[in-house]
């Protein structure tokens, strides 16, 4: 075990890949009108979205995708019409679950049933429901879209395709325009695209 220094550690090969996309992926604040996301592209990054990690395993989330050209422009409207919102080809925004995680819910029970693995449920159970009443579960639940916004984003950066996280909206209107019911709450935007301009130079702290 090693603490406070950088360990130089030897680079493989097979382990290349994700370090690349990682280092491709860049907030992309303009994109090329006119080029469509294709279906197939939009589910492997639904797919990478709901492959993502999740404290108990509650996974919640959902994703909405809008593609055609009203729900583009409804909700770049609600995103404040910045060019990023405003010429993306498509999005996907995440929606934290609320209501759904109180711990009587039949949500959170088979989620936890399924984080047991068949194990005694008692434990989880009992440590989910001390977090739920510690925490603000509003708050924590949109911290956990992180995750999957992630898990997209570098998707999409291996796909090469551009993208974007959107945070700045307003979330009324989001979740009126897209028929979010009472209980959830549209956690992030993720616009996508093809790029209209090239990668900036990458600006990030030097290692400790």
């Amino acid at each position: 075990m090693h603490y406070g220094g950088r360990v130089a550690h030897p680079r493989r090969p097979q382990m290349t890949a994700l370090l690349d996309a990682i280092q491709q992926r860049y907030a992309c604040h303009q994109f090329v009108v006119g080029q469509a996301v294709s279906a197939n592209t939009l589910a492997l990054l639904l797919e990478a979205g709901r492959l993502a990690p999740s404290a108990f395993g509650l996974e919640p989330w959902r994703f909405i995708t809008v593609q055609d050209e009203a729900g583009r422009a409804a909700v770049a409207r609600a995103c404040y019409d910045q060019p990023t919102a405003a010429t993306a080809a498509a999005f996907i925004v995440i929606v934290a679950l609320v209501a759904a995680l109180d711990p009587d819910s039949d949500y959170v029970r088979a989620r936890l049933e399924a984080e047991a693995r068949g194990q005694d449920l008692a434990p989880i159970d009992e440590a989910y429901r001390a977090f739920y009443c510690a925490e603000s579960v509003g708050n924590w639940a949109q911290g956990q879209c992180n995750f999957a916004a992630a898990h997209m984003l570098l998707q999409a950066a291996h796909l090469g395709l551009g993208s974007c996280p959107i945070g700045g909206f307003d979330a009324e209107n989001l979740a009126s325009v897209l028929a979010v019911p009472p209980g959830e709450t549209p956690a992030l935007v993720i616009a996508l695209g093809h790029c209209a301009q090239g990668a900036p130079q990458r600006i990030r702290k030097p290692p400790v």
